[in-house]
């Protein structure tokens, strides 16, 4: 990240490179030319308040504010903030450039971001250029094949034969994907199957299939064997699309030691390839996913079944339902209620007799549409899990019934108000939340492992990003390790400002397969703060992880709300409001 010092610098440098250029872009004039009192006035705004935490909300409007003038003088002024040191700016800057790009300069403001955009020498705003222009095009705004789509497509030819950025290539990858018309991009993509990166080969293969079709196919087999488990995925799922995966390929793609491609194989079920027909092979394969060593891999497989949406998927659910524990029971369990529309529990004994009594051609319920990651998302049923009597072990009536558990904690300033929703004295939401963890983890068995995450950002230049937890690492629920974790808790105060995304994200990388996410509205900063840009990012960076967010608000607004439960429905998760649902 640069520091802030060097904006003036690098606007200087910007603006005096616009200066040589032609005054005319596109065939339209600019809206705001060099020297624009406008675009000054604005960057005063960016400089002024750059080493201010309290006023980065000045900021955020001039950014909005500079989006609306368009042209290549605010449109080069946003540059340095694609790295400042507060992150959520950079997310922002994507936005005006998306903004200027719907602008009545439109076409002036889509060359140029094709043209200085995605041939900067800085990889984070290569990576914001394509994902502002992908944007674009996903809603239908640019396209090849003539007028001023055609302006983007050599510029997006050159970035990618010569990207070596990973997340910038993936960026690239993503926008070239939804092109319209015939691009014709001379086979970079296929050459950019080879680059080491696993996430940005993964992009690349499911563009390449895209775009370059049957040609794809020979390079995308090659990738079968790339050294990055991702890469191998994104081949998997890519060829899967061609209808063009050798059946011979899948014994080693299910006994993968990484689960990234088999969960790729369980997500294409559904298309039923010739490789993978249903019924046919996809049958038994469906039922040896199901059984796969991987948790990761089963949660694909559950979901990978109910994308077929076929009522030859009951009995291999059903069978499964009574090897499972935990976690990936509850999701079988689920998937059966999304599938049928009855609540018979966990039992497979019941549901065996349910199934016998249905006969093989009964109609299952109604299909939820897919969300945009093409996920089935699970009925919420009206079961009695984590409700009081109930045998199930709940935080704030959510039902815990993993063997893993990362709660994590937004406990920025406003957790120092009061819990009650009409605002009156009274026990904190701090306060709330200490209790109830008190009893929730007196009552989880004591082989239940978990951990206690708290991520701030404090009020400081720069500013300061810190994630704690209370026991160092996963561990049992003994009761040596709950007085830590409790200890640790009763430290905590109510200050800063919270962040989600990043805190998901980093648990990634850990064998939890759910988390618990506690806060009292949407986050206030992070590399993505606004609901539409995590509830995009969020997912893509957990398609190969499948680990479940719950979601517990403890607030009333209805924003807070609906994203707190569109964050659970897109992960597998469940949302619940503290103090009841």
């Amino acid at each position: 990240m640069r520091p802030m010092s060097t904006v003036r610098p690098l606007l200087v440098a910007s603006l005096l490179l616009l200066v040589a250029l032609p005054a005319v872009v596109g065939g339209r004039p600019d809206s705001a030319q060099a020297g624009d009192p406008q675009v000054e006035t604005w960057v005063e705004v960016l400089e002024k308040n750059a080493r201010l935490p309290f006023e980065q909300d000045k900021r955020e409007r001039a950014i909005r504010e500079l989006g609306k003038l368009g042209g290549r003088e605010a449109a080069a002024a946003l540059l340095p903030l694609i790295e400042d040191p507060f992150v959520h700016l950079g997310d922002r800057v994507v936005s005006a450039w998306i903004q200027m790009l719907r602008g009545a300069n439109s076409a002036e403001s889509q060359t140029w971001l094709a043209a200085r955009g995605l041939g900067s020498r800085d990889p984070a705003v290569r990576a914001a250029a394509a994902t502002a222009l992908a944007l674009l095009v996903g809603e239908g705004l640019l396209s090849l094949g003539g007028g001023s789509g055609t302006e983007i497509e050599g510029p997006f030819k050159l970035a990618l034969g010569k990207e070596r950025d990973g997340v910038a290539l993936a960026a690239l990858a993503r926008a070239v994907r939804r092109l319209r018309g015939e691009p014709q991009l001379d086979g970079v993509l296929l050459k950019q199957l080879k680059h080491k990166d696993g996430t940005a080969v993964l992009e690349v293969a499911l563009a390449a299939a895209a775009i370059d079709g049957p040609a794809a196919v020979k390079p995308l087999i090659a990738t079968l064997r790339h050294r990055a488990p991702l890469a191998r995925a994104g081949a998997v799922y890519a060829l899967q699309t061609l209808d063009a995966l050798p059946a011979k390929h899948i014994d080693a793609i299910v006994t993968d030691k990484a689960p990234a491609p088999a969960m790729a194989l369980a997500e294409s079920l559904a298309l039923r390839t010739e490789a993978t027909p249903w019924p046919g092979r996809g049958e038994p394969l469906l039922a040896r996913l199901l059984a796969h060593p991987s948790w990761r891999v089963r949660a694909a497989a559950v979901q990978g079944a109910l994308r077929l949406w076929d009522n030859g998927i009951v009995l291999p659910l059903i069978e499964r339902l009574g090897a499972e524990e935990g976690r990936i029971q509850d999701d079988v369990r689920r998937a059966l209620e999304t599938y049928s529309g009855k609540e018979i529990g966990s039992d497979p004994d019941l549901w065996r007799s349910w199934g016998q009594a249905q006969g093989p051609e009964f109609a299952p319920a109604k299909r939820p549409d897919p969300d945009k990651a093409g996920n089935i998302r699970f009925r919420e049923g009206a079961g009695g899990d984590g409700k009081e009597g109930s045998k199930t072990v709940a935080f704030f009536d959510l039902p815990l019934r993993s063997k893993s558990f990362a709660f994590v904690f937004d406990l920025s300033g406003s957790m120092r108000n009061a819990a009650a929703k009409d605002g009156n004295d009274g026990p904190t939401k701090l306060d709330l939340l200490k209790a109830e963890m008190r009893k929730t983890l007196a009552g989880l068995p004591r082989d239940t492992l978990f951990e206690l995450y708290v991520y701030r950002y404090w009020s400081e230049y720069p500013p300061a990003v810190k994630l704690t937890r209370a026991l160092g690492k996963m561990k049992p629920c003994s009761p040596r390790n709950v007085k830590q974790a409790l200890k640790w808790l009763d430290q905590q105060e109510a200050k800063g400002w919270g962040a989600f995304y990043e805190p998901l994200e980093a648990l990634l990388a850990e064998d939890v397969d759910s988390v618990v996410l506690l806060s009292d509205g949407r986050p206030s900063r992070g590399r993505f703060d606004r609901d539409d840009r995590i509830l995009d990012e969020f997912p893509r960076a957990n398609r190969f992880h499948r680990t479940a967010i719950n979601t517990i608000l403890v607030g009333t607004k209805g924003a807070d709300r609906k994203f707190m439960q569109a964050l659970a429905g897109a992960t597998g998760g469940r949302f619940r409001e503290a103090g009841g649902k």
